[in-house]
């Protein structure tokens, strides 16, 4: 997900539903409320059902108002480079025969250059060890050069790489032990347009600033870098805690922060997105735990805002939203982006056993629930937005049930009403068929703000209520 000009930017799966179905690549835009404004899919003209990851699915603007992104074929041997208009129309399609196991590759979001891409992220060898990897090329996809970074015979990935400015890039990497593979380095390489590595630094074994997976550059010249410490080993198991730090031009520590839960390397506790916001602070989006305690323990999304010293200012942590609450139910953000007005959207996916649903949250500059979970489960085409909201509450505040009140929606439709507490959560919902008055019990929560949605066909709106104490 990214956000251009207030408008969210959605990037993810889709089946068509024609008369031979097919797995594609999903666009959707959405205004800065959630509602959605149109999708178009992107299938393989032969046939192949295409997929993105995590770790090889990423979009980007480009300077001409379109999008770059990249995506691989479900054959297993080759990766995607997608450009598309504003409109999301096809411009090329260019395919990377260079993999040999799609599941252990890793595609970085491109970078735009004056005169093309830059690519970037590491692809398992025959040897079956990853090696980090850079490919410049030009404006249509076609290659200029690439290059392996790295011993052939140790695992190195590049997880994440930066614009410095338009000649200079740099990569952050982990480089694994050829021995253990619960060892390894964090290592940094400035790389030139032509694929040279004009500068470089590596870490001592299992270092403070952890393994890497995230990095930012400062006009300063300093680095902003998440990874994830190695605390423990266990039975041969990994246990890694979140970590931010900060490095001068000179690759020395001015800070590092270990925070959140401690859990196995893979469990993902992760950012998968790090962004700086305009007030010149930063935000994390990826996924998280509700509580390592709760019952049932559930992953939630994740959003973490910390200041230019690495200081926690906010944390929330969106559950998926159903009821009653399993701990199949999963919450993860992938993207997270600013809007002119300083709030923050970011959008994953959230699965109800194995229903997956598109998944927007919005929060103020400080944190708090700003536009609710927007759950598009099928999008079509042209769908339009929702529109003013249909209806009113009253009293509101309220000390106890509260009365939804409709304004020209014919009755007898179907809506689902749910209540979300400041932190994302479900604390009530139901489904009943609309009437131009509805009385809501709402009775026995605690006080303070709350957020009800209303979902209708395509309609979802959301008005704020506030419960007061009986």
């Amino acid at each position: 997900m990214i956000v251009d000009n207030d408008t969210i930017i959605g990037y993810g799966l889709g089946f068509s539903t024609d008369s031979i179905p097919q797995q594609g690549l999903l666009l959707s835009k959405f205004d800065s409320s959630g509602n959605h404004l149109f999708s178009r899919m992107i299938l393989d003209p032969q046939g192949e059902p295409l997929f993105i990851d995590y770790h090889w699915g990423k979009i980007a603007k480009t300077r001409d108002g379109g999008y770059i992104m990249t995506a691989a074929p479900t054959h297993g041997d080759a990766a995607w480079l997608i450009k598309v208009d504003h409109h999301f129309e096809v411009e090329f399609i260019k395919e990377y025969l260079d993999t040999v196991n799609r599941s252990h590759y890793r595609y970085n979001a491109p970078i735009e250059l004056s005169d093309g891409y830059l690519l970037s992220g590491s692809i398992q060898r025959p040897n079956y060890l990853n090696d980090a990897f850079a490919r410049r090329v030009g404006q249509q996809g076609n290659t200029v050069w690439f290059k392996y970074y790295g011993d052939y015979e140790v695992g190195d990935v590049f997880n994440d790489m930066a614009k410095v400015n338009d000649t200079l890039f740099v990569a952050f990497s982990t480089i694994i032990d050829a021995n253990d593979p619960n060892i390894g380095s964090a290592s940094i390489k400035y790389i030139d347009l032509n694929g040279n590595v004009v500068r470089s630094w590596q870490s001592e074994p299992n270092p403070e600033i952890g393994f890497a997976r995230k990095i930012l550059t400062t006009p300063d010249g300093s680095l902003i870098t998440f990874g994830v410490y190695l605390v423990e080993v266990i039975n041969e198991t990994s246990y890694v805690q979140p970590t931010l730090a900060k490095l001068d031009s000179n690759f020395q520590i001015e800070w590092v922060h270990h925070f959140s839960y401690v859990a196995r390397i893979g469990a993902d506790i992760i950012f998968w997105d790090l962004e700086q916001l305009s007030d010149g602070n930063y935000v994390g989006a990826g996924e998280s735990v509700n509580d390592p305690g709760s019952d049932p323990r559930r992953r939630a999304g994740w959003l973490y805002k910390f200041s230019p010293r690495g200081d926690n200012l906010w944390e929330v942590l969106p559950e998926a939203p159903f009821l009653p609450p399993s701990e199949y139910d999963i919450g993860a953000l992938a993207g997270v982006g600013e809007l002119s007005s300083g709030s923050i959207v970011a959008a994953g996916e959230t699965i109800d056993f194995n229903q997956r649903y598109i998944w927007l949250v919005k929060v103020t500059p400080d944190g708090c629930l700003d536009t609710l979970c927007s759950l598009v489960s099928a999008v079509e085409e042209a769908a339009a937005p929702a529109g003013e909201v249909p209806f009113s509450l009253y009293p509101n505040p309220t000390a106890g049930p509260v009365v939804l009140a409709w304004t020209g929606v014919p009755a007898g439709r179907e809506a689902h009403i749910r209540l979300f507490d400041a932190a994302g959560r479900v604390a009530w919902q139901q489904r009943r068929r609309v009437e131009r008055q509805a009385e809501l019990s709402l009775g026995g929560l605690p006080g303070g703000l709350y957020f009800l949605q209303v979902q209708m066909g395509q309609g979802v709106w959301v008005e704020k209520v506030v419960l007061q104490e009986e």
